[in-house]
């Protein structure tokens, strides 16, 4: 696949996807796809903020990340200094002379970026929110049933004659030491470990403390259960830290001993978050419990069995508060239990 007659091929190209972290993780196969596509002849550049970047910049595919400092950017209104940050971040952006944009994230911000590059070929969403549709010259239209974030993703990057693949998804680079960290890890466990991941950004996708309580004292009876979340979420995973073969592990470790970490696992256990993206990446089992998002549109990719859903009339609702979140109260402990066993994680 190359680019149609009518759009000159690149030679320096921005991919725009700053955050969340396993947005960015859906994004590979638009990196692999380019590099596919057009070989070292291009050099590929991809917006990340600081919390993310991690997790590909040691990708061999990627040339170079832009850091975006997605905190000091937030307030520019009540910054001055932070105003000229910003300016002077446009300003290197279209000194970069990027002949290609494709923005992934369809928001005003990202939007903005893309247009300031000011390149003849900036690719997004027809249906971006937040008015980010103008900034681009060429458009995805919307689908006429939903598509997974991945192959959305691949579908876009295609209209400019990307060759991007679905198996693309499924080549998330571990770096070596992040490897022998884990490794060294896993060592400590003959009989394998299994990963819990609590820690959601949308109140709506956390799994109650009871129900987590009742799942890993199980669990943790057949296989330790190494429990992972960010310093910041500490609040979600000191009540569960105190079980009998559960391993904390919050706030120690990096993106990149995260990603190793679930790719030396025998399974993972996790609501709607990166974790479930990472797992999907790398191989490894897991049980995936969802509430208020849809799992065909953002679930883990091409993962077969492991969901656990409540199949409520609101499911999928999207919605980030909620006064009762049935659709995860819902999820008894001995639903998850079973599914741990049907993955083969016990």
């Amino acid at each position: 696949m190359r680019p149609p007659t009518d759009i000159p091929a690149p030679r320096n190209v921005l991919i725009v996807k700053p955050s969340a972290l396993g947005d960015v993780i859906t994004a590979l196969p638009v990196l692999r796809g380019l590099r596919r596509t057009f070989g070292t002849e291009v050099r590929i550049d991809w917006l990340l903020s600081g919390s993310c970047a991690a997790a590909v910049a040691a990708d061999p595919h990627l040339d170079a990340v832009v850091l975006f400092d997605r905190k000091r950017y937030g307030a520019l209104w009540r910054n001055a200094a932070a105003v000229k940050d910003f300016l002077a971040f446009c300003r290197k952006l279209r000194a970069a002379r990027y002949d290609w944009v494709l923005d992934l994230q369809g928001l005003f911000r990202s939007g903005l970026f893309t247009a300031v590059t000011r390149a003849p070929v900036r690719a997004g969403f027809q249906a971006a929110r937040e008015g980010a549709a103008l900034a681009y010259t060429h458009t995805l239209p919307a689908a006429a049933a939903p598509l997974h974030t991945v192959d959305r993703n691949i579908a876009l990057a295609r209209i400019v004659g990307i060759d991007g693949r679905g198996e693309d998804f499924f080549t998330l680079h571990v770096p070596p030491a992040a490897r022998a960290w884990a490794d060294e890890f896993a060592a400590a466990y003959a009989d394998g470990f299994v990963v819990a991941a609590p820690a959601t950004r949308w109140t709506t996708k956390l799994y109650p403390t009871r129900h987590w309580r009742g799942v890993l004292a199980a669990l943790a009876r057949r296989r330790p259960v190494v429990l992972v979340a960010g310093a910041g979420e500490a609040a979600l995973t000191a009540p569960l830290a105190d079980l009998d073969g559960v391993i904390d592990l919050t706030g120690r470790t990096t993106i990149e001993q995260l990603i190793a970490l679930i790719g030396a696992a025998k399974g993972l256990i996790s609501g709607d978050s990166a974790a479930m993206h990472i797992a999907a990446a790398l191989g490894t089992p897991q049980v995936t419990l969802i509430g208020p998002t849809d799992p065909a549109r953002t679930g883990p990719y091409r993962v077969a069995g492991g969901l656990v859903t409540a199949d409520l009339p609101c499911s999928g609702c999207l919605r980030r508060s909620c006064p009762h979140r049935s659709c995860m109260e819902l999820l008894a402990p001995e639903r998850v239990q079973a599914a741990l066993a049907e993955t083969g994680i016990i």
